[in-house]
């Protein structure tokens, strides 16, 4: 049984919202610690939609070290999911490759439950950061400032359903990934 999703928002919204920011940080990079965080965008919300339309299917996500020791953990040997990187990405830092991609260009992680239709991560806890801060993107604005920015190509942005953007929500959600960066 297939899904079908019809989403909180059109691309003419969604691309409005490029380059959003959601909230500004400031941190002590040194001890990995969020000072303050700003939400400039009090009304945003998120749900993931389990729906894998953009965040799953569009290649492999960047692998870097630490992503490779969480990694790890799967008990699976690297050869067999990592490849190397073989495009330039904007935030490529310390990448050691990208997860492998099945023949349709999806991640060799993402399962399809076909009695909920629903999508799934076969490594949801050992994900990569840059899955775990999806669909945002923390960028560094020098050495103690950040700013949180959506992507806009998800299904889940704005969803009636989702949850408020807040301090909360960056906290319990992204916080983890966040510190990653610094």
């Amino acid at each position: 049984m297939n899904r079908i999703f019809i989403p909180s928002l059109n691309i003419r919204e969604r691309m409005k919202l490029s380059d959003q920011e959601i909230a500004r940080m400031t941190f002590n990079r040194e001890k990995k610690q969020i000072l303050e965080i700003t939400i400039l965008r009090k009304d945003f919300r998120f749900k993931c939609q389990r729906c894998a339309v953009f965040c799953c299917k569009l290649g492999g996500p960047i692998v870097n070290k630490l992503d490779l020791k969480r990694l790890a953990k799967t008990g699976l040997n690297p050869s067999e999911f990592i490849e190397p990187v073989r495009r330039h990405h904007d935030q490529q830092g310390d990448a050691i490759g990208v997860l492998k991609q099945k023949d349709d260009g999806s991640c060799i992680f993402l399962k399809y439950d076909a009695s909920t239709g629903l999508y799934e991560c076969g490594i949801y806890k050992a994900r990569p950061n840059v899955c775990r801060l999806y669909p945002f993107e923390f960028i560094l604005e020098g050495n103690e400032k950040g700013v949180l920015r959506v992507i806009p190509c998800c299904n889940g942005l704005n969803a009636p359903n989702g949850r408020l953007v807040d301090r909360e929500f960056i906290r319990k959600h992204l916080l983890d990934a966040i510190r990653e960066i610094l």
